[in-house]
């Protein structure tokens, strides 16, 4: 009986936990319609578009962000440059970033924040007149993550703390997060501790082991795994 009730449990869990997407480079993440963004044979693609977008010049993209589904920013660091697209993937236009830019992220229609790991610092840069308009003091270790938008900036640091920076790229707070799995946009509404998804302090959903990243938008979990995204609903309270 106790093993019959384990394998009813067992196949239930695999049942709710959908495989989205197979053979996948990258997860990118989930924008807030629910599209599913990731890399797959050098190319970024949406879900719920056919085509995608590939730079045959510059390679696949090493940071892409998708905070405004409207403009998208792929960053290629070899070539210190920026590509920005709309919402079908189609190419609106490129530009320069300084020498040493890390990691990207969106501020504003003109402007985006990037980290700089000559000078170790965080910056607030207007591509329409490429020049930087603010700076945070240097950072003592090297930057892992960055998210943005016009109010803040979010990084995620090599001694496991998540540091919320204001407009003006000043420190606001700081947290740490070790042995905590954060959410690709990088707030910490949701995070995966212990084998479970956890909201706040409580825990919500049991997860599966060897998840490395994942989102969560309108009560679904999308999560990637050994290559695959999967997608698992979230139990309403």
């Amino acid at each position: 009986m106790k093993l019959w009730i384990l394998l009813f449990f067992c196949c239930l869990n695999c049942f709710c936990q959908n495989v989205l997407i197979k053979e996948v480079t990258k997860f990118i993440g989930i924008d807030i319609y629910e599209n599913c963004y990731y890399l797959q044979n050098n190319a970024l693609h949406k879900s719920s578009l056919k085509n995608d977008y590939k730079n045959i010049e510059y390679g696949t993209p090493d940071v892409v962000d998708i905070s405004n589904p409207l403009q998208i920013l792929l960053l290629y660091k070899f070539f210190n440059k920026v590509v920005l697209l709309d919402n079908q993937l189609s190419f609106i236009t490129q530009f320069e970033v300084p020498i040493g830019t890390e990691l990207i992220a969106n501020a504003s229609k003109d402007k985006i924040w990037l980290y700089d790991n000559m000078d170790m610092m965080l910056k607030l840069y207007n591509f329409k007149t490429q020049k930087t308009e603010i700076t945070s003091i240097p950072f003592k270790e090297n930057i892992l993550e960055l998210r943005g938008n016009l109010n803040q900036a979010l990084v995620v640091n090599k001694e496991n703390q998540l540091i919320k920076f204001n407009f003006l790229a000043r420190k606001e707070a700081a947290i740490n997060i070790e042995n905590i799995i954060l959410p690709l946009s990088l707030t910490n509404n949701y995070v995966i501790k212990n084998g479970g998804l956890y909201q706040k302090n409580n825990k919500i959903l049991s997860t599966p082991d060897k998840i490395e990243s994942f989102e969560v938008i309108n009560n679904k979990l999308y999560f990637f795994k050994e290559n695959n995204i999967y997608t698992l609903s979230i139990p309403k309270n």
